[in-house]
């Protein structure tokens, strides 16, 4: 099937931009100004994860910046040389639980603020439609938006504890909602049901772990500019946001979250979507 040799190819090549770091990735312990607050961003590379680092290292905070293959961004090289003391790059493929597990290992102790899940895929659309569905382009996609957050959130749980403002945010969400499906066009059918899983874990996790003061906010950044908006199919001559319009957005959100919005789906100007 065409679509399975689109995931094995997808793995191949995600093995080839992470050769170059993987094999010897950092494994030194890190110590960041404690008087700061830290955020970690899984998947930084470019785009709104970009963004973020940029803009929370430009507030002052402590950025752990992490990609697939984080020294192949110029962006994120050139971020980490003009913030040498704050900004700390680290590899991390979300779905090699390998990678996640040394990365918890490395910031083992450190509080982490708020945890931002910015990596993400939309995958193939035709395989995605109706009457043509290709059920192995699945697993990537799947992979990725939906066991991805999951499986870094539960690694990195007790750094959010740790931290002053224990916070957990999941980009996205409004795909997988009934009120999107019933709405608008059809289609994406493995796109939505992973934002769909990633709703319902990011809920779970949140109802497990509201008595430790944890708040999983789940925004959506809005239509942005990205590779990703792009791969949706998005006319490029509608409206779109900037990934800076849209980072600033996201983090003054995050900054007003409170407990009573965890596990929310919350739109990028603070309007409580739900789902």
């Amino acid at each position: 099937m065409r679509s399975r040799a689109i995931f094995v190819l997808n793995l191949l090549l995600m093995a080839v931009l992470t050769a170059g770091c993987a094999s010897t990735p950092p494994t030194e312990s890190v110590n960041l100004d404690a008087e700061r607050p830290t955020v970690f961003i899984a998947g930084s590379s470019r785009g709104l994860g970009l963004e973020f680092a940029r803009q929370y290292a430009a507030l002052g905070w402590n950025v752990i910046a992490t990609a697939r293959n984080p020294q192949g961004s110029d962006g994120l090289v050139d971020l980490a040389a003009a913030y040498p003391e704050t900004v700390v790059l680290d590899t991390l493929d979300v779905t090699m639980q390998a990678d996640v597990d040394r990365v918890a290992q490395r910031f083992a102790g450190q509080p982490i603020d708020v945890l931002i899940h910015s990596a993400g895929i939309w995958g193939d659309l035709d395989a995605q439609t109706f009457g043509q569905l290709e059920f192995d382009e699945y697993e990537l996609i799947y992979e990725v938006n939906a066991l991805g957050p999951l499986r870094v959130t539960e690694a990195l749980i007790e750094n959010v504890k740790a931290s002053e403002q224990k916070k957990i945010i999941t980009l996205g969400g409004g795909m997988g909602t009934r009120k999107t499906i019933e709405g608008a066009p059809g289609g994406h059918y493995w796109y939505r049901m992973a934002r769909a899983a990633n709703l319902a874990s990011m809920a779970i996790v949140q109802r497990e772990n509201k008595k430790r003061g944890v708040i999983i906010g789940i925004i959506s950044p809005g239509k942005v500019d990205t590779q990703m908006l792009r791969d949706s199919g998005w006319p490029p001559h509608f409206k779109s946001m900037s990934p800076e319009e849209s980072a600033g957005l996201v983090i003054e959100q995050i900054a007003a979250l409170t407990p009573e919005l965890g596990g929310e789906l919350i739109n990028f100007d603070g309007k409580v979507i739900g789902w």
